[in-house]
């Protein structure tokens, strides 16, 4: 654990060390969907947010303090567990850090016409972002969560930011729910992956939802130095034949996929927070 600890830090140090310099090269590169990401992660970094901005962060983090209140019980019986769960004990573990979701919420907030899938909603603060990103533009949202009663906070936080019809939560077992995705007519610009950290399933998911991007699109996938396995998924996501560009940002991964682009795995480092 302390040597895990140890390579984690030296690892963020080296990337803020060079981040002045990774910036500018990547300032230079002329793919408009990579500096759209520059653009929202220099904007998280510097704090250099709109009026707008401030307030949908607030009626986010409004939200997240009223889950570290709760004390409802969640049961896994749907993954076959006899155990239980508080709301607000998931929130503090699991949920988004708020610099993070920021960083989703100005990534959508810039796309046109965002069409965003989330796999892994949680108790739905990730998805409060994305949506206050989104609403007034031609937008939507699906996500994807196992625990009925997750899906049930959620999806009755969201009908607070948008209308139903702007947004879908699937809720099932990945491996049943996952198809029904695939089926969909709905192709994706933005998909934010946070729903396992097995190498298998995250390359499955990357694979499969290959088929229904729209070119340019943006990968987050979260977690990538969660264990060994995560680290591999994410070295063969990076070098993939048809990945143009990616950000490791140790917390998350960000791949840019965009048919027009004649660069390949060209790989970036950088630090938003710990």
């Amino acid at each position: 654990m302390i040597a895990k600890k140890v390579a984690k830090h030296k690892l963020i140090l080296k990337n803020r060390l060079h981040q002045k310099t990774t910036v500018t090269k990547m300032a230079k590169v002329e793919n408009a969907t990579l500096q759209l990401f520059l653009d929202a992660f220099t904007r998280v970094k510097s704090k250099d947010f709109s009026a707008d901005d401030i307030s949908a962060f607030k009626r986010c983090e409004t939200y997240r303090q009223s889950l570290l209140k709760d004390k409802s019980e969640i049961n896994y019986e749907v993954f076959g567990l006899n155990e239980t769960a508080i709301v607000s004990e998931i929130c503090k573990k699991a949920a988004s850090k708020a610099k993070w979701c920021q960083l989703l919420y100005g990534i959508a907030k810039t796309i046109d016409n965002p069409s965003i899938l989330e796999i892994g909603t949680n108790l739905g603060i990730s998805g409060t972002y994305l949506l206050e990103a989104i609403k007034g533009k031609n937008g939507y949202f699906i996500t994807m969560e196992g625990l009925p009663e997750l899906c049930k906070i959620a999806g009755d936080q969201f009908k607070t930011i948008v209308n139903s019809n702007s947004f879908e939560v699937i809720q099932g077992l990945y491996e049943d729910t996952f198809k029904k995705v695939l089926q969909k007519t709905q192709y994706f610009n933005l998909l934010f992956i946070d729903g396992n950290h097995k190498k298998a399933p995250t390359l499955q998911y990357f694979n499969d939802l290959k088929s229904k991007m729209t070119s340019p699109a943006i990968l987050i996938f979260d977690d990538i130095y969660w264990s060994e396995d995560m680290k591999d998924a994410w070295d063969d996501i990076k070098n993939d034949t048809d990945v143009n560009f990616t950000i490791d940002l140790y917390e998350q991964g960000v791949v840019i996929l965009d048919k027009n682009e004649s660069t390949k795995n060209q790989h970036f480092s950088l630090h938003l927070s710990y």
